[in-house]
């Protein structure tokens, strides 16, 4: 009897809770895998941690499970450039061509550009699938000219470009990202999106402004405590602080997730409500009438800004917000938290109702286009891959 063509998907990740975009991009793969008709292997890098309770989530989840204590140095150089062999654990090899032998696999499938030295240990029979995630080259730079210290992983272009050619496709997360992958003679570079499964409609929230009610104008902001998001809060509080602002303002902001913490941090700011960890999405986003994206920089696309369409949310962000969505987005973008701010208090908080009702349209209108983006883009890569494992082992496959 033939077996269903398997996959080993290598990632650090803690997957289950999937709490962070970064696991949730890499569960969105696994769908897709097993939309083929693939069975999916994991081999688990335990960065972030290995318990009972992830253990046997993970295998509810997948085939096979494979958890490697990591060993990596992850040594940061000078500039604050990253070389992949010191983030790369060639402690993950022996494991991973054991599971091979066992398993057969027709794709290996590694995340992030310092595990892909790992797909230089199988042949031209397997398929090596590499997901970017984001662009790491100058990284540090981007931070830098932020006014933020470096932090986490920054390689050099050269660096990076070895990895890419490593594999036979590399995934972007954003479109622009692909274009300078592409731009710099890399071939095989697929632009594959990230979104959520829907699972609310638009609807107004009960006890909203434009309900009997009329209650308060509730803005919720949800993220990581991570640098963007903090110095992307701080701009937020300064502008609704301003004076002619603050007299104005007729609502409250929710902070979630770890960010919270930051927010508490910023003492008594009028209508600043810290709110701690978010156990349900769903019901998160149910309790407020608009979320926020007041992003100053950074990169990859922004799980900030897709998860709230998902949930029947509207959402108002920055350029930087929507960077990788600007070709579907409907609703109104702005340039900074200070235009963001000014809109909230001089178009939206006054006449809630109407405003409210305009934002959910313009949000159901985002949300189909970028699902049919993202639909799109899917199938690119899936039938990439169908027609990469119909030719014979080693055939190069066209541009």
């Amino acid at each position: 009897m033939q077996t269903r063509p398997r996959v080993l998907l290598v990632c650090f990740n803690r997957l289950v809770p999937a709490d962070q975009g970064n696991s949730r991009r890499i569960l969105q793969l696994l769908r897709i895998y097993r939309g083929l008709g693939h069975e999916v292997d994991l081999l688990y890098h335990a960065d972030e941690g290995h318990d009972v309770a992830l253990s046997q989530a993970m295998r509810a989840q997948f085939g096979l499970v494979r958890v490697v204590p990591s060993r990596a140095s992850k040594r940061i150089g000078t500039d604050h450039a990253c070389r992949l062999s010191d983030w790369y654990d060639k402690g993950l090899e022996a494991p991973a061509l054991e599971l091979h032998r066992l398993r057969a696999y027709r794709v290996v499938h590694v995340n992030y550009v310092w595990y892909a030295p790992l797909l230089q240990c199988f042949d031209a029979s397997v398929t090596k699938v590499l997901d970017s995630h984001d662009l790491f080259a100058d990284r540090a730079a981007r931070h830098v000219e932020a006014g933020l210290p470096p932090a986490w992983f920054s390689t050099t272009r050269a660096e990076e470009d070895r990895a890419f050619e490593m594999a036979d496709v590399v995934l972007a997360i954003q479109q622009e990202e692909a274009r300078e992958m592409a731009a710099r003679a890399h071939r095989h570079i697929l632009y594959l999106p990230w979104v959520e499964v829907a699972a609310r409609d638009f609807l107004p929230r009960k006890g909203g402004p434009d309900s009997a009610a009329g209650g308060v104008l509730t803005l919720g902001y949800l993220g990581s405590g991570n640098m963007w998001n903090v110095r992307s809060l701080q701009a937020l509080v300064e502008a609704l602080g301003r004076t002619s602002l603050r007299e104005r303002a007729p609502f409250q902001v929710i902070v979630a997730g770890s960010l919270a913490w930051h927010a508490a941090k910023l003492g008594n700011t009028p209508g600043l409500v810290p709110y701690g960890f978010v156990k349900e999405l769903s019901g998160f986003y149910a309790s407020v009438d608009v979320a926020l994206n007041p992003m100053v920089g950074g990169t990859g696309l922004k799980i900030k800004t897709v998860e709230p369409l998902a949930y029947g949310c509207p959402v108002l962000a920055t350029q930087a917000g929507i960077h990788g969505m600007s070709q579907v987005w409907q609703l109104p973008v702005f340039e900074s938290p200070v235009e963001l701010a000014e809109f909230l208090v001089t178009e939206l908080a006054p006449g809630a109702a109407g405003g409210l009702t305009r934002l959910r349209e313009q949000a159901l209108r985002t949300r189909v286009a970028w699902q049919a983006e993202c639909d799109r883009q899917a199938g690119y890569f899936t039938r990439w891959l169908a027609h990469r494992l119909a030719l014979p082992a080693g055939e190069p496959v066209g541009a």
